[in-house]
């Protein structure tokens, strides 16, 4: 489903041929731009005819819909991939990417400039062969160069938000974004707000992938350069030392869609990650308006009667990594005195237990933490060998909030825990959450009471929050990647299946450094935004447990009366101390 039309899996009776057929409602092309945007989509499409290039076989239209008639990748789209498999491999990265120039090769042979190249519209056909899609942005190239803003907000070269002219290099810069989307897991310009991803698109900030390789992390820069006409020309890019000195298969299984592919040893053999630190690309600041750029380019569209067409802030919880000790000690000055004398009425320093009936609160989490700053031994450097962190848990998982989305200036807070259960905490402060098998809805009204029905039984008055919570719950599952890699979620789904409701959102708030979310069942999650880190601090049966994940979604954990005990490193201690 897209802005204007769905997409249905046809069927020619007489061939048995299997079409995508994208069906463009007519009661919903209300405006005459509308109108042509189709028409121009379908009169650039259906003359491109490649291999890489989603082939359009015929357009027609009744008095209710018009039809374009595509082939069908049933192998859906790179998004999907990453979906499951969150990050890719460099020999699958070659793979994909080779295809992806040659396909970008041919349209712009043909005078076309895509204007939207991301994962969802790198389609993949049976046999793993990629496609070119999406055309609805497309522009045919006369001469003139564009200046019209548009795209998908994290794939946007800087010179289309800036407002100057361009042409084929805005698509070139798309592929470097999602090269490094394909490594790491999400675009590299990616954070919590439009404003901040368009100021660090514009300022050409981002943290290269620390665990790719010299040759992987050389070709995002080159096609990453702020001006276009510095970037590499396609026909230089698989001429890259990355194609040339890495194994790049010849074909892919479909398992890929869901499972990292077993090379031969031989062919994985590449040159490791270099030892340095994570190196920030950083370019001049182009001059520009960067508020009214917010309001350019909308992203994400509630489909309520009341308001069909409004703009978005979506945050992933997943990008790249950078450096926060700076910005977290700043926070932690500016407020630490306050913060104290807030909280010194109804604080008192008890000594330290692991009563299993303590009231699982901030105030109780709070007093556990000061002790534990109290008697810890100072913290050691991050990576330390051996490490500077106690034994890790690994037998009790946390519950945590693996995705979220902030709506809160139209409708609310949407989250999905890491049991796949999801909730809304609305404007209203009343709560609507899907179990984890989506079955059963959990309401909670104003006063706190709660109700729960079947998924296809919910009461009339609650059917618009249960529209936007199935909304929610779609968008999370399609676009946004997990924001961790813990490994029992099974068990915690298992586990929580037999509770009476699902943990809801308490509540949260955003400052410049962090998102800070915390759960009815006490544990408090704070997702860092510069190096999009998290500790999240959950109260387990046998006491509180810490547990960080890192940029690159790997986590660990420890319980928080060893790290009173043990110290542990900078790394995690920092983010303690912001919490």
């Amino acid at each position: 489903q897209g802005g204007f039309a769905r997409v249905h899996e046809l069927i020619d009776l007489t061939t048995n041929t299997v079409y995508a057929g994208k069906i463009i409602p007519k009661n919903r092309i209300t405006k005459r731009h509308h109108m042509q945007k189709i028409a121009r989509e379908i009169l650039i499409h259906q003359n491109l005819v490649h291999r890489n290039v989603v082939r359009l076989h015929h357009f027609f239209e009744d008095t209710v819909n018009a039809y374009i008639i595509l082939e069908n990748c049933s192998r859906k789209s790179l998004v999907h991939v990453l979906k499951h498999r969150n990050v890719i491999t460099e020999p699958e990265v070659r793979y994909y990417l080779c295809q992806l120039v040659a396909g970008v090769s041919y349209i712009h042979s043909q005078h076309v400039i895509h204007r939207d190249l991301k994962p969802g519209n790198m389609f993949l056909g049976e046999d793993m062969v990629v496609k070119i899609g999406d055309f609805g942005l497309a522009t045919q190239v006369d001469g003139d160069k564009r200046v019209t803003i548009c795209g998908t907000p994290n794939y946007i070269a800087p010179e289309v938000l800036n407002k100057l002219s361009y042409s084929y290099e805005a698509d070139v810069w798309a592929i470097g974004c999602i090269m490094y989307a394909m490594l790491v897991g999400q675009p590299p310009f990616e954070t919590a707000t439009l404003k901040e991803t368009y100021a660090r698109i514009v300022g050409n900030k981002y943290a290269l992938p620390p665990l790719a390789s010299e040759p992987a992390r050389s070709l995002i820069c080159e096609l990453l350069q702020p001006k276009p006409e510095d970037r590499p020309k396609l026909d230089e890019i698989c001429k890259h030392e990355f194609f040339t000195s890495g194994y790049m298969p010849e074909s892919l299984s479909p398992s890929c869609c869901y499972t990292m592919p077993k090379f031969a040893s031989v062919a994985l053999l590449s040159r490791p990650p270099q030892p340095q630190s994570q190196i920030i690309c950083q370019a001049p600041i182009l001059s520009q308006d960067l508020k009214s750029l917010t309001n350019s380019v909308s992203t994400l569209k509630i489909p309520t009667q009341k308001s069909p067409n409004t703009i978005a802030k979506v945050a992933c919880s997943s990008p790249s990594a950078g450096s926060i000790i700076a910005s977290i000690r700043k926070d932690r000055d500016a407020r630490q005195s306050s913060l104290k004398q807030k909280l010194s009425s109804v604080l008192c320093p008890d000594k330290m237990t692991l009563c299993r009936k303590r009231p699982n609160n901030a105030v109780t989490l709070y007093r556990f933490l000061s002790d534990c700053f109290n008697k810890m031994p100072p913290a050691k450097p991050s990576g330390s060998d051996p490490s500077g962190n106690p034994p890790r848990v690994s037998s009790v998982s946390p519950l945590f909030v693996s995705k979220w989305i902030d709506y809160s200036n139209k409708y609310g807070f949407g989250f999905q825990l890491s049991d796949k259960s999801v909730g809304v905490l609305f404007n209203d402060t009343t709560r609507m959450s899907f179990t984890p098998d989506r079955n059963r809805v959990e309401f909670h009204d104003m006063h706190g009471k709660v109700t729960a029905h079947p998924h296809n039984s919910v009461p009339a008055p609650l059917h618009e929050r249960l529209a936007l919570l199935q909304y929610f719950t779609e968008y999370m599952d399609e676009h946004l990647t997990e924001g961790g890699d813990i490994k029992h979620q099974s068990q915690v789904a298992a586990a929580n299946r037999h509770k009476s409701t699902v943990p809801h959102m308490k509540r949260w708030v955003r400052t410049n450094t962090a998102i800070i979310m915390e759960l009815c069942n006490g544990t408090l999650q704070i997702n860092f935004f510069k190096d999009h880190t998290k500790v999240i601090i959950s109260a387990e049966k046998h006491g509180y447990m810490v547990t960080y994940i890192n940029g690159e979604r790997l986590s660990c954990s420890y319980w928080l009366a060893h790290i009173s005990q043990f110290s542990c490193e900078t790394n995690i201690y920092d983010r303690l101390w912001f919490a």
